[in-house]
């Protein structure tokens, strides 16, 4: 798979979209961590009185996402389904909990991740594939650039 690079605005269109997401009544703030196709951390937001685990959380489940090309809730499906844990990868920072998503272009160039966390585990995988569909919406109407 080819490899690519996020620019600022993709990325920073993804983190407002999940702070604004993060703003409504009743929700607490979040932890963003987006990694590049190299699986390398390039941004990390944390809104103010998040946990400070939530930082590596959200960092393991980007850097998991883009390493699988999957979603982070698809590989601990995967690993349910054989039996598995983490343990025989031998990757200390690979994670099963839900909450990351690959960003990968209509032609198959992988830009990264994202992972998210600071609500339940379905709802930060819930997060991370929107933020990853408010991009691919953004593609289709020729932004951001």
């Amino acid at each position: 798979m080819k490899i690519g690079q996020l620019t600022y605005k993709e990325k920073q269109l993804m983190i407002d979209y999940l702070v604004n997401r993060a703003k409504e009544p009743g929700k607490d703030p979040l932890v963003i961590a987006i990694c590049d196709g190299a699986k390398e951390l390039v941004s990390l937001t944390m809104m103010d009185n998040t946990y400070k685990m939530n930082e590596h959380l959200a960092s393991n489940k980007a850097y998991t996402a883009a390493l699988l090309h999957q979603t982070t809730k698809s590989w601990k499906e995967f690993m349910e389904k054989k039996g598995t844990t983490l343990a025989v990868y031998g990757d200390p920072k690979m994670t099963s909990l839900p909450g990351g998503t690959p960003i990968i272009t209509e032609d198959g160039v992988l830009l990264g991740a994202i992972g998210v966390s600071g609500w339940s585990m379905e709802e930060d995988q819930m997060l991370a594939n929107e933020a990853v569909n408010a991009l691919e919406a953004a593609w289709k109407k020729g932004e951001p650039a």
